[in-house]
C-alpha cells in the first residue's frame, strides 16, 4: 500500500498529494488541492486522518482536511489564529503553534471530530521568548518543547492539570554560544533524548531528557560544516542588524531516520544535507549535496526514506537513507513553487 505525502507549496498556495512507494523511493503525483495561500506547515492526526495546514498570511489560519479514499483532502473548515505562524503540531488533542515575527506560542483546543474549538480556551503565552520557531511534544505528551530563536532558549512547558492553563511554563535551558539561535529540534523516539539545531551556528545539541520533570540535560554537540565550506557563523537577518555576509552559515532543519539512530540537517548556504550519527556526542558521517537552498525535510514514516525541498528550486528530491548514514538518490520531481512542508500517512 502507498504512503501518502502531503507536500505544502507555499509559492503556489496548493497542498499537492502524492503517493510514497517505499519499496523504490518514488512519488507518484495524485491531486493538487488549490486556494490554500501562504499554505507554509503541516500537521497530521494519524487516529482521525486529518490534515492540518498552518497558513502565514495576515491573519495567520489553519485549515483542516480530512483524507479519504485514494488520499483525497476534504475540507472541513478554516479557523484564524491569534497569531502569526512559523511551526504547527499536533498533540493528541489540540494544535501547538508557534509563532516566529509574534514571540508567541499557543494551543489551539479540537473537538472530539478534531476540529477547533471555542468550548475550551486557547492558550496564548506570549513572553516566553523571542521569535519562537519551532513546538514538539514528547512522546508520552506530557511535555512540550519549544525554541525561542532570538532568545538563545529552549523553552519547556508540562500539560496543565485540573484548575491549571493548558500549558505550564518551567524554567528555560540557556543555549550556549549565546546568538546561535536554537531553530528546529526533535524528541528521540524513547523519549529519552532531545536534539536541536542552531540556524546561525551551524550546531547540532544533543540533550538528555528527564522523562519524570522534562527537564534537559546538555550532553555533546557536533558542527554540521564541511572542512571547506568557510561558512560565518553567528549573523542573524534582522532588520536593522549587521550585514549578512557572502557566505553565511544558514541552517535549517533537523530531522531524524532510522528508528532515531541518524539525525539528518540541511544547510541553505552550501545546499547540503549532513548526516549524523545521534547519541551523546553526535558524529557527522557525511554531506550530500542537495536542493538550491533545502529547507524542508521530512522522512517517510519507515525511517528510510527522506524528502527534501528546495526553496528556490521547486523540486523535492527523494533520497533513500543507508544505516550507514549514507544517501542513495531515488527521484526528483518538480513541484509546486516553494516546496515548504511535508507530511505522510502511512495505509495499512
Amino acid at each position: 500500500m502507498p504512503t501518502y505525502t502531503f507536500i505544502a507549496t507555499r509559492g503556489a498556495g496548493a497542498i499537492e498529494v502524492h503517493a510514497l512507494d517505499e519499496q523504490t523511493g518514488t512519488l507518484r503525483r495524485l491531486s493538487v488541492v488549490e486556494d490554500v495561500p501562504d499554505v507554509n506547515t503541516l500537521a497530521f492526526d494519524h487516529e482521525r486522518a486529518i490534515l492540518y495546514a498552518g497558513r502565514t498570511g495576515k491573519p495567520a489560519y489553519v485549515s483542516a482536511f480530512t483524507v479519504v479514499a485514494g488520499g483525497r483532502l476534504e475540507r472541513r473548515g478554516d479557523v484564524e489564529l491569534p497569531h502569526s505562524l512559523a511551526y504547527l503540531t499536533f498533540d493528541g488533542d489540540g494544535l501547538l503553534v508557534a509563532s516566529y515575527h509574534d514571540s508567541a506560542l499557543s494551543r489551539i483546543p479540537l473537538d472530539e471530530d478534531g476540529l477547533p474549538t471555542t468550548e475550551r480556551p486557547t492558550f496564548t503565552d506570549a513572553e516566553a521568548g523571542r521569535n519562537i520557531h519551532c513546538v514538539k511534544v514528547s512522546r508520552d505528551r506530557r511535555f512540550v518543547y519549544a525554541t525561542a530563536l532570538g532568545s538563545d532558549r529552549i523553552i519547556t512547558y508540562r500539560r496543565g492539570g485540573e484548575g491549571e492553563p493548558a500549558l505550564v511554563r518551567l524554567p528555560d535551558t540557556v543555549v550556549e554560544p549565546a546568538g546561535e539561535g536554537p531553530r528546529h529540534l526533535l524528541v528521540s523516539p524513547d523519549d529519552t533524548r532531545v536534539g536541536v539545531i542552531t540556524e546561525m551556528g551551524g550546531h547540532v545539541l544533543s540533550y538528555h531528557r528527564d522523562q519524570a520533570t522534562g527537564a534537559l540535560t546538555l550532553a555533546g554537540s557536533a558542527e554540521i560544516a564541511g572542512p571547506d565550506d568557510a561558512l560565518v557563523t553567528g549573523v542573524a537577518r534582522v532588520p536593522g542588524g549587521e550585514p549578512v555576509p557572502e557566505r553565511p552559515m544558514w541552517a535549517a532543519e533537523l530531522v531524524q531516520a532510522r528508528e532515531g539512530s541518524l539525525w539528518i540537517t540541511t544547510e541553505r548556504t552550501t545546499s547540503k544535507i549532513a548526516v549524523l550519527k545521534a547519541g551523546d556526542t553526535p558524529k557527522v558521517l557525511g554531506w550530500t549535496g542537495s536542493e538550491e537552498r533545502p529547507r524542508a525535510a521530512a522522512v517517510a514514516p519507515g525511517g528510510e526514506y527522506l524528502l527534501v525541498g528546495g526553496e528556490v528550486s521547486d523540486h523535492v528530491s527523494v533520497y533513500r537513507v543507508g544505516s550507514n548514514g549514507l544517501l542513495e538518490p531515488t527521484q526528483r520531481i518538480a513541484t509546486g513553487a516553494t516546496p515548504a512542508w511535508m507530511a505522510f500517512q502511512r495505509v495499512d
